[in-house]
């Protein structure tokens, strides 16, 4: 433990106090994101609510309530690259997950495992070939792509996920003897990556519910298989 908060200490300290004026709005954003989640899912459907341990949606909406809580501690870390990877991940989850519920609803979960590995196995099941599967209408579609396309920029070697090791170096002058050290430093606060990753937090929460809300509706309409 003690190896564990000399870690933080040393490498985190310095962006924790820098974005210090920031931790209440922080907090309270992925606070109110965690509750909007869990209250939309309070409301489902009871018959719908009866099948929720045979429901792939279920599990992964639990996972991403779960991925919320360790989002907030990323960026009080300054680990916003960490927390985008984390955001684009429960995008693609959730659209596998109302994938393969939405065509094989009464399968056991066991074996609904089995087809996501097939799935994924057999290719083109991730990114923007798995959301145009799917039977999410088209507006829905559009805004999911928008911000996993966005999302990806971050994720991939890009200009935007290399700004700051560029920012690093070009502040390092030539006070350093070796230039490139600074982007072995600790993280650092980037007001701007933290203002990105809170809007990017409510647009994905907003998908999260807006694909529930649309499996909900199908099963209501009796559109599952």
């Amino acid at each position: 433990m003690d190896y564990v908060l000399e870690l933080i200490k040393k490498g985190y300290q310095k962006v924790i106090d820098e974005g210090s004026d920031y931790f209440d709005e922080i907090v309270d954003t992925l606070k109110g994101i965690s509750k909007e989640i869990l209250e939309h899912i309070a409301q489902t459907d009871p018959k719908l609510l009866a099948n929720r341990d045979n429901l792939l949606l279920a599990i992964r909406i639990t996972e991403c309530v779960k991925i919320f809580d360790w989002i907030l501690l990323g960026l009080l870390l300054g680990n916003y690259r960490s927390v985008n990877k984390e955001l684009r991940f429960m995008i693609e989850s959730m659209c596998q997950a109302y994938y393969i519920d939405y065509n094989h609803f009464s399968t056991p979960l066991g074996s609904k495992f089995e087809i996501l590995k097939a799935l994924g196995n057999y290719g083109n099941f991730i990114g923007g070939q798995l959301i145009d599967k799917t039977k999410l209408n088209k507006a829905l579609k559009k805004k999911i792509k928008e911000i996993y396309g966005v999302l990806s920029n971050y994720i991939h070697p890009s200009s935007e996920e290399s700004r700051f090791l560029l920012e690093r170096i070009e502040n390092s002058g030539t006070k350093n003897r070796d230039r490139l050290s600074p982007i072995l430093d600790v993280n650092r606060f980037d007001e701007i990556s933290l203002k990105n990753c809170l809007t990017y937090c409510n647009n994905v929460k907003e998908i999260i519910i807006q694909i529930n809300q649309k499996f909900e509706n199908d099963f209501i309409e009796k559109k599952l298989l």
